[in-house]
């Protein structure tokens, strides 16, 4: 680390079960790295290239010692950058009071006298210390931590500033551990233009224009599926089927769209062309009927609403 100043020295503690002092390799390599990518990151975000080593393990369960130093000018944050990954890794335990102390450091040094810029700042920290891709990174070292049960725990300490270790109980490895989430939509009078039918058994997946949009989806309704393949059905160029399209939407843990499946459950009737008859197959009639009769039969709810709106 030449003609580097060493910043901060920070010790993480493997806490293990029976005493142990020895890790396995891949385990720590893999997650640690997933550790100082986030530290990487964070570097950039303080407008500043950080350098950094380790120091030889240590028992006492296991413990390693990182040593960061950095290169350029700490855009504003002035707390040290263990107070910031501590805020990433321990954040369930500390946020509250560790941010307020990140907040602070920051805004006495700026010595800010207007209270608009000092709102403006604060809004700034929150933002770089929220950042996605950090979070992704802690995310992935728990998630290796999490699948290794010989670590009971971890302790992280900022030894630079000789501060009280903090412990994140292996209970609490989940709460850091983001997940995607999953929401099923459903366009029950889907017009799909068909590009490529399966015109033969097995699961294959047909592909067709879905509002503009190019998309493979698997067919569900099996009756209408063994029609195609007994050649009852004739797709033409410009080809629609009008369906009850499921929509399957998987959003990444930070609530970005990830992917999108497509399935249609129900074919109602089938289309030659674009501005050809729509003819309906008998669960498209059924539905036809049934929904012209809620058209036309109004709800409990409905009388309930008109009774309440002339009594206002």
């Amino acid at each position: 680390m030449n003609n580097i100043k060493v910043l901060d020295k920070l010790e993480i503690h493997y806490y293990l079960t029976d005493g142990s002092h020895s890790m396995n390799a891949f385990v720590r390599n893999k997650a640690e790295k997933d550790l100082l990518d986030a530290l990487r990151k964070i570097g950039e975000l303080l407008d500043s290239e950080l350098e950094i080593e380790t120091e030889a393990y240590q028992e006492g369960g296991l413990k390693e010692l990182i040593l960061i130093g950095f290169l350029g000018t700490l855009h504003y944050l002035s707390p040290s950058i263990n107070d910031i990954i501590t805020h990433y890794t321990t954040k369930d335990a500390v946020v509250e009071e560790l941010d307020k102390k990140i907040k602070e450091e920051t805004l006495k040094n700026l010595q800010l006298n207007n209270k608009q810029k000092e709102l403006e700042l604060e809004k700034d920290i929150d933002k770089k210390l929220e950042n996605k891709l950090v979070q992704k990174y802690i995310s992935n070292f728990y998630k290796k931590i999490d699948d290794y049960k010989k670590v009971e725990k971890i302790g992280f300490k900022d030894l630079t500033n000789n501060s009280k270790e903090i412990i994140v109980e292996r209970q609490y490895f989940k709460n850091f551990i983001l997940e995607d989430n999953v929401t099923i939509e459903e366009d029950d009078e889907a017009m799909i233009e068909i590009i490529s039918p399966v015109l033969k058994e097995g699961k294959y997946n047909w592909r067709g224009k879905y509002k503009s949009e190019k998309i493979d989806f698997s067919m569900g309704d099996t009756k209408f599926k063994q029609e195609v393949i007994e050649g009852k059905h004739t797709f033409l160029n410009g080809s629609l089927i009008l369906s009850s399209l499921h929509i399957k939407i998987t959003f990444d843990e930070f609530g970005d769209e990830k992917r999108k499946n497509y399935s249609v459950q129900k074919v109602y009737g089938t289309q030659e062309i674009e501005l050809g008859e729509l003819k309906l197959r008998d669960i498209g009639k059924k539905k036809k009927d049934k929904d012209l009769f809620e058209k036309q039969c109004p709800s409990l709810f409905d009388l309930l609403d008109k009774n309440e709106n002339k009594n206002d």
